[in-house]
Order: structure tokens, then C-alpha cells, then sequence
């Protein structure tokens, strides 16, 4: 059964998501982005997951959704999905940064490699698929780049050293796509998100439960608010916003 038919705006427009083949956000934009009519490429470095999301998708919505297995810190990979997309439906017009990982060590003990492959995931990867899109978005005459972040790009944050330090330059970098692309119609914005509900975040609900007292609007965020705020930022709605950072956290990062 198809889901409820969405604005339609993004009809005629192919929109890639990293990171799509979870139950969190990337999922969340995905599914939403299609609901507005847009082609979604599902990307995500888990073959089984991606091919699963896919066909739910496809079964739920109008879109048509096809998925290509994409590790963000792997250039070749990079290359050959925008490849490959380009051929089977068309360059793409709209990409969502949303692929992430996070190690949990102090600076002092932590391995180079983890550092490392965090900043490939989390900033070098973005920046690349970026790069990569930007040809055709130039050629059209229109583009939207979404980086997903986090209020750990403001606030740092004790034990994940190199995950607040990727965010806080993606928001730079976010400022300085938009610069650069404007003239060519092409808007880059960010959004930076509190704690939002994921399989993780429900195994370990008790140690959230003094999080969700500390936030105004005491509660959780889940995926949907994250994606309708992409939505948004995707459209027309928001023809006149690029290089902003918007804040997703219902108050948290103002925590006392």
C-alpha cells in the first residue's frame, strides 16, 4: 500500500542519502524525500540493510527507490555510485550527509586509527561526495546539500574528540559550499541534532532518562523531526536559507 502522497516538489529530482539503511534518520529523510516526489538513492556501507530498506520503500511509497552499498570513506565507492546513478536515473540533485560514526575514548588513549577513520566518515566523505555532486547541480542550474551534524559540533563534548571536531568543521565546510555555489543556484545548509531516538538510544533508554528532564520540550527527538527539517531545506520553502546550521534538539544544547 502506497504511503499518503506528499507536496510533490522534488518530482523530476534524484536525492541520495548516506547512512539511509538504519531505522534512524537517514531512513527517516529518505522515506520523506520520497513522499515529496523525489527519486531517492538509498546508500549505506550494510549490504543486507540497504537491500531491505529499498524494497520497504518501494513497497511503501510512489518514488521509485534503488539503493547502491557505499562506504562514505571510500573514494572509489564514491565515484562509482554518482556514476552508476547518473546513468540508471540521472545526476543527483539533492544529497544528505548523513553517515556518521562516533568512538566513545578519551583523547589520551585514543588509537590513531580510530581518529582516522572517524574524520573519513564524518568530514573527508562528506566533503568528497560534495565535490562529486556539484558538476551536474552546476550544469542544472539547482542543488541542495544537507549535512546532517550534531550539537556536538558546539558543545564538544568529554570522550568523542574527533566525532565533535568532524561536525564543527562540517558546519564550516557547510558555509563555505554555500559561498562558493550560490551563484549557481545551489544551496548548502546543516542540520545540527540533539539526541534523537535510534536502536541505540532505546537499548540504553534509563541512562537518557535525565537527558529528556534537561530538555525544554522533555522529550526525545525521533528520526521524522530530523527529516522534515531536510524536507524543508530542500525546498523552495527555503529558497532564500544557505550556509545556516538549524538547530534540531527540542532546547537541549541549552541545557543547564
Amino acid at each position: 500500500m502506497s504511503a499518503t502522497v506528499g507536496s510533490g516538489e522534488h518530482r523530476g529530482r534524484v536525492a541520495l542519502v548516506t547512512g539511509a539503511a538504519g531505522a534512524g534518520i537517514g531512513r527517516a529523510v529518505a522515506r520523506r524525500l520520497g513522499l515529496d516526489g523525489a527519486t531517492v538513492v538509498v546508500t549505506d556501507s550494510h549490504e543486507r540493510r540497504t537491500a531491505e530498506v529499498v524494497a520497504e520503500l518501494s513497497e511503501e511509497l510512489e518514488s521509485k527507490v534503488i539503493g547502491h552499498v557505499m562506504d562514505v570513506a571510500d573514494r572509489a565507492q564514491i565515484d562509482e555510485v554518482l556514476r552508476r546513478v547518473e546513468a540508471d536515473v540521472g545526476g543527483v540533485d539533492i544529497v544528505v550527509n548523513n553517515a556518521a560514526i562516533n568512538v566513545l575514548v578519551e583523547v589520551a588513549e585514543m588509537d590513531p586509527a580510530d581518529w582516522d577513520r572517524t574524520m573519513a566518515v564524518d568530514l573527508t566523505g562528506p566533503w568528497y561526495l560534495i565535490r562529486g555532486a556539484l558538476p551536474h547541480m552546476r550544469e542544472r542550474g539547482w542543488g541542495s546539500v544537507v549535512n546532517v551534524t550534531s550539537v556536538a559540533g558546539w558543545l564538544g563534548g568529554g570522550r568523542e574528540g574527533p566525532y565533535a571536531a568532524a561536525k564543527a568543521a562540517l558546519h564550516s565546510l557547510t558555509r563555505t559550499v554555500a559561498i562558493e555555489n550560490g551563484h549557481h543556484g545551489i544551496r548548502c545548509n546543516a542540520i545540527a541534532p540533539g539526541i534523537i531516538w535510534s536502536k541505540f538510544v532505546e537499548r540504553h533508554a534509563a541512562s537518557f532518562d535525565g537527558e529528556v528532564e534537561r530538555t525544554p520540550l522533555r522529550r526525545l527527538g525521533q528520526p521524522d523531526d530530523v527529516a522534515n527539517v531536510v524536507a524543508f531545506l530542500c525546498s523552495e520553502q527555503s529558497s532564500f536559507i544557505t550556509g545556516e546550521t538549524i538547530n534540531v534538539s527540542g532546547g537541549w544544547y541549552m541545557r543547564p
